[in-house]
């Protein structure tokens, strides 16, 4: 019997950010239909942090590293069908990153999400949240971490995952472990919604039938 060769390791992929189209439009119009102020769209996009992509015009975020460097983007469609978009990594990208804001050496908390929209979402309900936030990209406790490990003059923790079952269940989780870590751990969960984005969207409304 002829043996197999094993297949030979696969090669890292290199991490490219997708070619950027010349306005923001879609994205802008997407964003401010969800909520978002078009004050914080316009700050994420001056940080490099958010851009329409050329291609399909998905929204894209950019995780940038400790030097402020990309090395990780996640993709979002600007077209919702029946509340479902499309959602990408970019190959390559460094999920132990995700999508953050720069840290404020003065400030000893950092604010974690699921989704960068939930992360805005916050930032257009609280406009002096500019510094010292992590949105995860899923439920995977890595870019928390590097952040930690990257600023340890942090020692508070406040936990803003979804309100559903899957993120109250990793908020006991997280809270338990970081805990035991010497962290302050906290919670904040939206007062109505599934979701930060959610709950500002559901805001909105209410204000508008005030």
């Amino acid at each position: 019997v002829q043996k197999k060769t094993p297949p030979a390791p696969l090669e890292p992929v290199p991490f490219v950010l997708p070619p950027a189209n010349e306005d923001q439009r879609r994205v802008t119009a997407y964003l401010k239909k969800r909520g978002i102020a078009p004050s914080v769209i316009r700050g994420f996009v001056e940080a490099g942090l958010l851009y329409e992509e050329a291609e399909r015009h998905n929204c894209v975020f950019v995780g940038n590293d400790a030097d402020n460097k990309p090395v990780f983007a996640a993709k979002r469609g600007t077209y919702d069908l029946n509340g479902a978009s499309f959602r990408a990594g970019v190959p390559g990208s460094d999920k132990e990153t995700g999508f953050r804001l720069p840290c404020d050496s003065t400030i000893d908390r950092v604010h974690v999400f699921e989704a960068p929209i939930d992360l805005m979402s916050f930032c257009t309900l609280h406009r002096d949240a500019t510094h010292n936030a992590v949105a995860l990209c899923g439920l995977y406790e890595g870019p928390l971490d590097t952040y930690l490990r990257e600023n340890p003059y942090l020692k508070r923790i406040a936990l803003c995952l979804d309100a559903d079952g899957p993120g109250q269940e990793t908020t006991e989780k997280f809270r338990e472990e970081y805990g035991q870590k010497g962290y302050d751990v906290s919670t904040r969960t939206p007062v109505h919604g599934k979701d930060w984005n959610e709950y500002l969207q559901q805001r909105g409304r209410t204000r508008e039938r005030g």
